[in-house]
């Protein structure tokens, strides 16, 4: 009895794979908590070709190996405080925004509906979990104290590193493309010379379109020429088309057609009589923007004022105003209804006017409703539409889009206007073969140019 009594103390004593009291167990709580947990998240993403990770995979296990050093109760906000900086820089480098604009606009993200989206859910669920499962392991001890612990620790981040590095390698231009400071400034605004169109006898028109990037693919550029040159419109626009530079994200591509420089709008504190809107509202022009989100985001109510826009219509005014609604991730009024909008606009005002405009529904990931007329998507033939679901969609919403805007402005009692069509950024697919499909440093624009014999007679 008492023998046995004795092998049980001795058996309760053996330390447990997972309990943390010995070297081995240390080093694969270690390994699993400050490695393989914090890769899980975005590992799905890295796989099909996502944003390059080595740099922050390197970071993680530095850290890693210095917080391993304390407290359960110390090393639990120091995990936290690193996975944040993982999402946030993700972010930044899946949609092309430095992390400190990702973290102005976090607080305005319960505005989003990321439910709508079936890739948002998996990964937030996938994010969850894996910290929870994280914090446990931190619970388990893992302060290894071998140097060949150490050793295999570094071998195994510099393994993940070196992984991540080969595998995103095809892709890496196409992230975190931020101007250099040397870079040389191009814009469409500027190639089309859309100042000198602004002689006050037509309106002006600039529509910024939400991802609209130049395809690669010769089918798909096909497709997308079609979108644009149709023959309603050719009959009342010379209609002409080409590309141009593009940095950073949406606001980046704002401040590159409106303000004719590289940048972003955090720059911006006083008024800039330099910008478009701003030129045009001195020769006469009636300046007004439209977007179907909300004003705060990216606090477009703040720095719109000071680019020169007098008159602004987002997602509250649309609505009131009776447009559709389409649900999304980005959910808001429907892109198709907002051309109408700005016909009548210029119907009851006189004088010159210059409208922006910058649509919302192509933001992605794309969802599959009916609103957004994104269901069963069958916009580029059977195997490309099979290949790649999510540029199927994109291309659904440009077409729906180009429609409405088509529909409205080759009507004979729109107003003589000069329109200028152009993209912000390429798509920011997570997918990287969708994302290869896409010319990684230009976007395309056309220009509409009218060429009606009334233009002369256009009242100033």
């Amino acid at each position: 009895m008492t023998d046995a009594l004795a092998l049980e103390v001795a058996e309760s004593r053996k330390p447990s794979l997972l309990s943390g009291k010995t070297e081995l167990s240390a080093l694969l709580n270690w390994l699993a908590g400050w490695v393989m947990m914090p890769l899980l998240p975005f590992l799905p993403v890295t796989l099909m070709g996502g944003p390059p990770r080595f740099f922050d995979i390197a970071v993680t296990g530095l850290v890693g190996l210095f917080a391993r050093r304390f407290p359960f109760w110390v090393q639990l906000p120091v995990f936290a405080i690193t996975m944040t900086y993982l999402v946030l820089s993700f972010i930044g480098r899946m949609f092309n925004m430095h992390i400190s604009l990702v973290m102005e606009v976090a607080p305005l993200v319960l505005d989003l509906n990321p439910a709508n989206s079936k890739e948002y859910i998996v990964g937030a669920v996938m994010l969850l979990l894996t910290c929870g499962a994280a914090v446990w392991l931190l619970r388990q001890g893992n302060n290894f104290k071998t140097s060949a612990s150490a050793l295999v620790a570094v071998l195994t981040v510099i393994t993940l590193t070196a992984g991540d590095f080969v595998i995103s390698r095809e892709a890496r231009g196409a992230y975190s493309r931020l101007a250099p400071a040397d870079a040389p400034f191009d814009s469409a605004s500027s190639q089309t010379n859309l100042l000198a169109l602004a002689d006050g006898k037509t309106n002006i028109m600039v529509v910024v379109v939400e991802a609209m990037g130049q395809p690669r693919d010769a089918a798909l550029q096909a497709r997308f020429n079609k979108i644009w040159q149709r023959p309603e419109l050719a009959a009342k626009y010379e209609i002409s088309h080409g590309d141009t530079q593009f940095y950073g994200s949406t606001t980046s591509g704002e401040m590159r057609e409106l303000c004719e420089r590289w940048g972003d709008y955090g720059e911006l504190k006083t008024p800039q009589p330099n910008c478009l809107p701003a030129i045009l509202a001195k020769r006469g022009y009636r300046t007004s923007s439209y977007h179907a989100y909300h004003s705060a985001f990216f606090e477009r109510e703040r720095w719109y004022p000071l680019i020169g826009i007098q008159n602004m219509t987002f997602y509250d005014e649309m609505m009131a105003r009776g447009l559709h609604y389409c649900p999304s991730v980005f959910s808001g009024p429907c892109d198709s209804d907002v051309p109408s909008l700005i016909a009548r606009d210029f119907a009851k005002n006189k004088g010159p006017q210059f409208a922006y405009w910058l649509t919302l529904n192509s933001h992605l990931p794309i969802v599959e409703n009916d609103a957004l007329k994104t269901k069963h998507c069958h916009s580029l033939g059977a195997k490309l539409d099979a290949d790649f679901p999510m540029i199927c969609r994109l291309f659904s919403i440009w077409d729906n889009t180009a429609n409405s805007l088509a529909k409205v402005v080759s009507k004979p009692d729109f107003p003589p206007t000069d329109i200028l069509i152009v993209g912000d950024h390429m798509p920011p697919f997570t997918h990287q073969a969708s994302r290869l499909e896409f010319d990684n440093q230009k976007v395309p624009w056309i220009l509409l140019k009218y060429k009606g014999a009334d233009k002369a007679d256009t009242p100033r």
